[in-house]
C-alpha cells in the first residue's frame, strides 16, 4: 500500500486535484480525511456531514467519483492507516489532511507505522496561486511547513499563468532543488506527469535541517502492470463467479495476468486466476469480500459491472483495535 499525502492550505483545491488525478491516471484510490491541526475546522465539518460511529473502531466507506472510495474513522491516525491496510489493503491510500495541518508532523507519524508493504510517496502540496500571499502572510506557520515538507508542489487556479510567473513563484517560495515543480496547471499535464506523482518515494533522513528527501522510481513500460481492487463484490455463489471469470479471461476486459479474491454471504469461496486459467475452492465464511485484478489496459468500469459492484450506499467495517495492532 502506497500512501500519498495531499496537503494545502484552506481552499487551495486539494479535493479538485484528487478528482483530477483519479480521472487522469485511471487508478482507484482509498481516500481518508483526517484531522491533524490544532484547529478542528475540516474535522468538525466532516463529523457533521457523516453519521456518528457506533464504536470507535468503525470505518465508514462510501463511493466517490471515478470509482474511488472514501473512508472516515474515529481512530487515532496511526490506527486508521493500519485498519485500512488490514481491511482493504488498496494500492494507494490518499490522505487529505486539514488545511491547517502541519505536514512535517504528519510525515513523521506515518513513518512510524511503516511495515511490510506500506510505503510513503513524496507528499503533494497544493498552493493557491490567487491567494498564496495572503496565506503565507497570515498563516505562515502552516503554509511554510506545508511548502517546506513538499516533495511535489502543485499550483492550483493557475490556468492562465505564464511559465515565467511559475518561475517567480518558485523563487518566492524558496523551493529546494529536489522538489518537483510542474510549470503549468495540472489540467494540461500529460499521463507521464501524473505517473510521477505515483512513483516518487519519500525518504526520511537524519538531517535536522533537511529531514526529507525524494527519489523517483523507474517503472519500465513493458513491465508496468495496473491493478483494480473491488470491495464487496456482488457475486454470491460459485456458479456466478465461474461465469464472471470465464468472461474475464476471454480478452474483452484487458490483458488479465492475475486475479484472486474471496466472497460468499452464507458459504465462503475463493478463486485464483493465473494467465487464463482459474480455480474456485471453498473456504470459511468471509466478513469482508474483495477481489483483486492485475493486468494491462484494464477496462475498470466494465470489470466492476462484471462483478456487480455496488458502492452506492455507505458500508461499515467493524474491526477491533486488538486485531489491527
Amino acid at each position: 500500500m502506497k500512501i500519498l499525502i495531499i496537503s494545502g492550505f484552506l481552499g487551495s483545491g486539494k479535493t479538485s486535484f484528487i478528482k483530477a488525478m483519479a480521472k487522469a491516471t485511471g487508478r482507484e484510490f482509498v481516500i481518508v480525511e483526517n484531522e491533524f491541526g490544532e484547529l478542528g475546522i475540516d474535522g468538525e465539518i466532516l463529523k457533521q456531514d457523516l453519521p456518528r460511529s457506533e464504536t470507535d473502531a468503525e470505518m465508514k466507506i462510501w463511493e466517490l467519483s471515478e470509482g474511488c472510495i472514501c473512508c472516515s474513522l474515529n481512530l487515532d491516525f496511526s490506527l486508521s492507516v493500519l485498519t485500512i491496510h488490514n481491511a482493504i489493503n488498496p494500492d494507494y491510500l490518499v490522505v487529505e489532511p486539514s488545511g491547517v495541518a502541519m505536514l512535517s508532523k504528519i510525515l513523521q507519524q506515518i513513518h512510524r507505522v511503516r511495515y511490510g508493504d506500506i510505503e510513503l510517496l513524496a507528499p503533494v502540496t497544493v498552493v493557491d496561486y490567487e491567494n498564496y500571499l495572503i496565506s503565507k502572510r497570515e498563516f505562515s506557520e502552516y503554509f511554510d511547513d506545508q511548502v517546506a515538507s513538499a516533495g511535489i508542489l502543485v499550483v492550483s487556479k493557475s490556468e492562465g499563468v505564464d511559465p515565467e510567473d511559475f518561475d517567480k513563484l518558485k523563487e518566492q517560495l524558496s523551493l529546494a532543488d529536489d522538489v518537483l515543480f510542474p510549470r503549468e496547471h495540472y489540467s494540461k499535464w500529460r499521463k507521464e506527469d501524473w505517473d510521477r506523482i505515483l512513483t516518487r518515494k519519500l525518504l526520511i533522513t537524519e538531517d535536522k535541517d533537511k529531514p526529507f528527501s525524494f527519489q523517483d522510481m523507474e517503472v519500465p513500460k513493458e513491465q508496468a502492470l495496473e491493478s483494480l481492487s473491488l470491495v464487496y463484490p456482488g457475486i454470491n455463489n460459485p456458479d456466478e463467479l465461474y461465469h464472471a471469470l470465464e468472461k474475464l479471461i476471454a480478452g474483452d476486459y484487458g490483458r488479465i495476468v492475475r486475479a484472486k479474491g474471496y466472497m460468499g454471504k452464507k458459504h465462503g469461496f475463493r478463486f485464483e486466476l493465473v494467465e487464463g486459467t482459474f480455480l474456485i475452492t471453498g473456504m470459511e465464511k468471509v466478513e469482508h469480500p474483495r477481489i483483486v485484478v492485475i493486468g494491462k489496459h484494464l477496462k475498470r468500469s466494465e470489470i466492476r459491472k462484471l462483478f456487480s459492484i455496488d458502492l452506492s450506499k455507505p458500508m461499515k467495517l467493524k474491526i477491533s483495535k486488538e486485531r489491527n495492532l
